[in-house]
């Protein structure tokens, strides 16, 4: 009999989670919020039918399954807080990443880290004869362009192993870019508009635009600086990999995060900058 109890207590009471009753709702959403953040509450159909209104909390094994319109959660008894389907973690872990914004960076190095066992990520170095003409046959617009991009193809890969990359002026402080493959010419990315040109190497995939080692030197005076920093202001810096379809085998640039220019050369700690604020 004791041998009994002592068995359906040991499973029971697990089970039972008495800490987390109905007066507990409250603690539990404030849980989940604080690990994941705002979380949608409110959810409608295609056709505009009420789905759900409000956070629906209900029992679940060793816990407490948080149903929202953004997702599953799950609280366990001991504190730590779970997507449904994501990765384990403690709520503290959890807080510290939904809390911060993604840099540019850290986008990056996210995507590095998921595509390094991915065949796109190795870059083979072309070492067989150049394309004498290029094939415009996916970006007809670039043939207006036809004598820079033919005497950037004529020079060689520059870019991920195996692509030139040409570069033209449209106008003051305005430049245009093209991406081909030497091997056969064809044109697979046409654009993109920048102020302070492309940044690249033939040992990458990642291609950015108004990168910091373009911009103009850094001015000495108050003035001057908070000047180029208006200006900035208005420019974005775009990252983009180098991509290769997987049915077709076509590459294309895919943009992989934005920033403003400035991001990395005008700090808001500037010097030059506290000067004109502290007047």
């Amino acid at each position: 009999m004791v041998r009994a109890l002592f068995i359906t207590l040991l499973v029971v009471i697990p089970l039972w989670a008495p800490w987390m009753d109905s007066s507990g709702i409250g603690h539990t959403t404030d849980k989940v919020l604080e690990s994941f953040g705002p979380l949608a509450s409110v959810c409608y159909d295609s056709e505009g039918a009420l789905l759900q209104d409000g956070v629906q909390v209900s029992w679940y094994p060793f816990g407490r399954l948080v149903h929202t319109c953004s997702g599953d959660y799950v609280l366990w008894v001991w504190g730590a807080v779970r997507e449904q389907g994501g990765v384990y973690k403690r709520a503290g872990e959890l807080q510290e990443v939904q809390s911060k914004a993604l840099t540019c960076k850290s986008v990056l190095e996210r995507q590095e880290f998921r595509f390094a066992t991915s065949s796109d990520s190795k870059i083979v170095m072309y070492e067989g004869e150049v394309a004498t003409k290029p094939d415009f046959s996916i970006f007809k617009e670039a043939e207006e362009n036809e004598r820079v991009i033919t005497a950037a193809l004529k020079k060689g890969a520059v870019f991920a192993g195996r692509f030139a990359v040409a570069e033209w002026g449209c106008g003051s402080s305005c430049q245009q870019h093209a991406v081909i493959d030497v091997e056969t010419g064809l044109v697979v990315a046409y654009g993109p508009q920048t102020e302070y040109g492309v940044d690249y190497s033939l040992e990458s995939t990642l291609l950015v635009t108004n990168p910091v080692n373009k911009l103009p030197e850094l001015p000495h005076t108050a003035y001057e600086t908070e000047g180029l920093a208006l200006s900035l202001a208005r420019v974005s810096r775009e990252y983009y990999l180098l991509t290769t379809d997987v049915l077709s085998g076509t590459q294309y640039l895919v943009l992989q995060c934005v920033e403003n220019a400035a991001t990395g050369y005008i700090e808001v700690e500037d010097e030059r900058l506290k000067k004109l604020e502290d007047k």
